[in-house]
């Protein structure tokens, strides 16, 4: 094998930080290999990522070294952030531009242009604009970006957390034909393990900085499933399938393998059905013949929706990058001013309302956005203030029970992307409105971090509050008392998760795709248990 990376006995710290964010790691990556790097929120994952390009680095190494047997202009870098990555007006450009960079002749450019945009079937994108752009077609740019100059080395930080389940498949397989095809060696920080353990060979996790596990996949599957924190990383069906005990196969199983093994198992199995809810009456939200476009001859983002919020009751909407699900929220808080249609909060419009943002509270898709303090204790302290005298250690209360107390002297915005997240959500829940609104508030958020904010909403929902969120997470998704698709400017009627995934093809979860011909109701892995 051709070692690629050596990682020996490699610590690191931030310029402004005391404490170690990577500690003695060792790790050699080979040429070929395909890594899957996982962790919890804030464990390091991004951090180890970046030590590998120069330019990323902010801090330095205390001790130990790391070895790379290849140029810095041979590695190339993928951000979660699917919309500051682009520097010019289109791909086209954007292509050149780096070419450009490289001293590729005109000639090379355009055969190197003609080549990657055929590889990754976007010749029809080259010229459009970034706004033209769906999220899942900008991540797929800056795929073809990143491996314009062709790199050995392809660093992805979790690259699918902004996109819809259908994109991030596509990316996620775009990846895996890169590695196998071109033998570029890939680096894949994630948190979720729902489609990308079929493309990678090894699994490593990264806990408090240090590397404590480095295994093929399947055993690492299987060594984790033992672990009460890391099995709740698995896949639903690899959960399922180790949770019902149904013999030993190698891991990861694909839905077809599930589904076989459901049917030959059916007589042991049983579908734990869902407790109900009983609905509310009291309607607190009232959208009616909502619409918005951004200038007069543009396409309707939004055309002639309504639909009504009750007291207690949560609320999602999935689809596709791009469809206005975003946009729906920001005409809703009246960041956006809607063209035509009502919007009711309490019966009153929310027009010119001076109440408006004290009864709701909105989770933008950067959560920095919120943050007016220094330290997560100043916002923590700042927004409890706002409706009461605190003292210091009832703040430092608050942040223990929201589990963000070792955070307490930390900048907000040195935090990871998933603890920035999590900040700006529990700020929304001190605050207490009458409705939360959620812009895709898993993004970053490892799984048990996820169970957490479950937890803490479920609390918030039976204290009268209301929840409406957009999300790609299809698990996530299920937690919600009603869930509707928005596309082409329109909802569909809102419906409970059983009834809206079960005639679904590739919008429902992975197991309700297994599962669907012996157990048509199930949706996630604890609801198939054995008799």
């Amino acid at each position: 094998m051709v070692e690629m990376v050596h990682f020996k006995n490699f610590s690191f710290r931030y310029a402004n930080s005391e404490k170690l964010s990577l500690d003695n790691i060792n790790l050699t990556i080979n040429k070929g290999d395909f890594l899957l790097l996982i962790g919890k929120t804030g464990s390091g994952k991004s951090t180890l990522l970046k030590q590998l390009k120069a330019n990323l680095v902010v801090g330095k190494s205390t001790k130990g070294t790391i070895e790379l047997n290849i140029e810095d202009e041979n590695i190339s870098y993928l951000s979660q952030f699917v919309d500051n990555q682009m520097i010019t007006e289109c791909a086209r450009d954007e292509f050149n531009f780096i070419l450009e960079n490289m001293n590729y002749s005109d000639n090379q450019r355009h055969m190197r242009i003609a080549e990657v945009a055929s590889y990754f079937g976007i010749i029809d994108l080259l010229d459009l604009t970034e706004n033209e752009l769906s999220g899942g077609q900008k991540q797929l740019i800056n795929l073809a970006a990143a491996l314009i100059t062709d790199p050995d080395i392809l660093l992805l930080d979790e690259p699918t957390s902004q996109l819809d389940p259908i994109a991030a498949e596509k990316l996620l397989q775009m990846v895996h034909k890169i590695n196998t095809e071109l033998n570029v060696t890939v680096i894949l920080v994630e948190h979720s393990l729902e489609r990308n353990t079929f493309y990678a060979n090894r699994m490593a996790i990264i806990e408090n900085g240090a590397i404590i596990l480095d295994l093929k996949v399947d055993l690492a599957l299987k060594s984790i499933f033992h672990d009460n924190f890391y099995q709740n990383y698995l896949s639903q069906i690899d959960r399922s399938y180790l949770e019902l005990k149904l013999g030993d196969v190698t891991l990861p199983l694909n839905n077809r393998q599930f589904s076989k093994i459901l049917n030959d198992n059916s007589n042991e199995i049983v579908y734990k059905k869902r407790s109900s809810k009983q609905i509310s009456k009291q309607e607190v939200l009232k959208i009616k013949n909502l619409s918005f476009r951004f200038d007069f001859e543009s396409k309707k983002i939004i055309d002639k929706i309504s639909f009504t919020l009750n007291k207690g009751h949560s609320y999602c909407l999935v689809g596709p990058n791009g469809v206005g699900k975003s946009t729906l929220i920001r005409v809703i808080s009246q960041q956006l001013l809607q063209r035509s249609g009502s919007i009711k909060l309490d019966s009153k419009s929310v027009k010119n309302n001076p109440d408006l943002f004290k009864k709701i509270f909105v989770l933008p898709q950067n959560p920095a956005l919120l943050f007016v303090s220094d330290t997560v204790f100043g916002e923590i302290k700042f927004q409890l203030q706002q409706s009461q005298t605190i003292t210091n250690s009832q703040v430092d209360e608050v942040l223990k029970q929201y589990g963000i107390l070792k955070l307490k002297n930390i900048s907000p915005y040195d935090l990871s992307g998933g603890q920035q997240e999590f900040l700006a959500l529990v700020i929304g829940l001190i605050k207490n409105p009458e409705i939360l609104f959620l812009d895709e508030p898993t993004k970053g958020l490892d799984p048990n971090k996820i169970l957490k904010l479950d937890d803490l909403l479920n609390e918030y929902l039976r204290n009268g509050g209301i929840v409406f969120a957009n999300s790609h997470d299809l698990v996530f998704a299920t937690k919600f008392d009603y869930m509707s698709m928005m596309f082409d400017g329109k909802l569909n009627d809102f419906q409970v998760p059983t009834e809206f995934f079960k005639d679904k093809f590739f919008y429902t979860t992975e197991i309700n795709k297994a599962s669907r011909d012996s157990f048509p109701d199930a949706l996630v892995w604890n609801d198939l248990r054995n008799k």
